[in-house]
């Protein structure tokens, strides 16, 4: 597959396979959910980096433990193989779809050199998730460096640590990390961004720097939200950003946020003019997973008397944690996103107007997605911090 140059480029995919990711943005959305619930400032995760991950271990997983993880991830199937498959097939053709992208999927199988995997396991990570798998000393310090410089290498440099101990009890950390980088297709003159108020949800004010344009942008509005889509290089990546209208909340358009309505909000956005006003900002955001997944039925996999990995390895396991780190930069040329996820596994005994004004001064959602498929490979919310 070569990478295309003006026309957005297309995830090969079956029209099962296609209706499976779009059941995967309900994982997506849930688990953001329950991360931002958690928290008072900005959030970022990556669902996506967070479903390689849970892919990889429910290849590892039996019985019961096997079902909620494949029926967590929400693809619609109970069948680890299809989640196998459309891992592999979006990892295969998501860097080729725009020439101006940058588009890094890796995953790896760091284990304990004093546990065997199964066979099986590590051919299939090899086989569709392309996972390098490690032995290592877990006693050693030179485990939590390689974790972490591979980490950083995988991220260019985003997420310099993902670990600050390797715990020479745990059997294996399964890894994934994502990487994005896209130019704007309608890039924001430097010249015009000063700084300007930004109105934080408890009313106080920040001066931060906003940018600002007029462009032709899908959008629309409704009673919650302002909604507007903004393409980078060839369309086949895009920021989709929910303004919450006065008066209303980044929890108010939460609480609103299902599956449907995601799709439906996007699928009604109409080519319009747009002045736009959104910050320049960073966002790092470190995150504990065991609650959220737990809360959206994987608990199995944590409790050490009923999770099942006999198909990973010998003895009794479950996981101890599920870690992720991410950050997002965004400016005037584009927006570079990372995430890293790690799964540690632990033996246990209205109406349109003409202009739209959409100004981002106050608190919002945002996510970062893929045209052909429509995956959601990073969502946030960024409150001015």
């Amino acid at each position: 597959m070569s990478k295309k140059n003006n026309m957005p480029g297309m995830v090969r995919m079956t029209e099962d396979q296609l209706s499976a990711v779009s059941s995967n943005n309900d994982f997506s959305l849930r688990m953001f959910k329950e991360v931002a619930a958690s928290g008072e400032g900005s959030v970022l995760v990556s669902p996506l980096s967070a479903t390689y991950a849970l892919g990889m271990l429910a290849n590892g997983a039996q019985g019961d433990t096997r079902r909620e993880i494949v029926g967590g991830l929400g693809f619609g199937t109970e069948d680890v193989k299809d989640v196998n498959a459309i891992c592999q097939q979006l990892m295969t053709d998501a860097p080729w779809l725009d020439k101006s992208a940058t588009i890094d999927i890796a995953n790896a199988v760091v284990v304990n050199q004093k546990h065997q995997l199964r066979t099986d396991f590590k051919k299939t990570v090899r086989q569709h998730y392309d996972a390098l798998v490690e032995n290592k000393d877990f006693g050693s310090p030179a485990t939590l460096s390689f974790i972490n410089n591979w980490a950083k290498e995988k991220t260019k440099g985003m997420i310099p640590k993902v670990l600050n101990a390797v715990d020479p009890m745990a059997v294996t950390y399964l890894m994934n990390a994502v990487y994005f980088k896209g130019i704007w297709a309608s890039k924001f003159d430097k010249a015009r961004t000063q700084k300007e108020s930004f109105v934080t949800e408890n009313g106080a004010r920040r001066q931060l720097p906003m940018m600002h344009q007029e462009s032709q942008y899908r959008a629309n509005v409704n009673d919650t939200c302002k909604t507007v889509i903004l393409p980078y290089g060839n369309g086949s990546f895009n920021m989709v950003v929910l303004l919450p209208q006065k008066g209303k909340t980044v929890n108010d358009v939460l609480a609103g946020l299902s599956t449907e309505k995601w799709r439906e909000n996007i699928e009604s956005c109409l080519e319009m003019e747009v002045d736009l006003k959104l910050p320049r900002f960073t966002t790092t955001c470190q995150s504990v997973l065991n609650k959220p997944l737990s809360n959206m039925g994987m608990r199995r996999m944590f409790n050490s008397q009923q999770a099942d990995f006999g198909a990973l390895c010998d003895g009794q396991t479950a996981v101890s944690e599920v870690l992720q780190s991410a950050k997002i930069e965004l400016d005037e040329e584009g927006t570079r996103a990372a995430a890293v996820t790690a799964v540690v596994v632990m033996m246990t005994s209205a109406g349109l107007p003409d202009l739209m004004e959409f100004h981002a001064d106050h608190p919002f959602v945002y996510a970062i997605t893929e045209s052909s498929t429509g995956a959601i490979f990073f969502m946030g919310v960024y409150r001015g911090d």
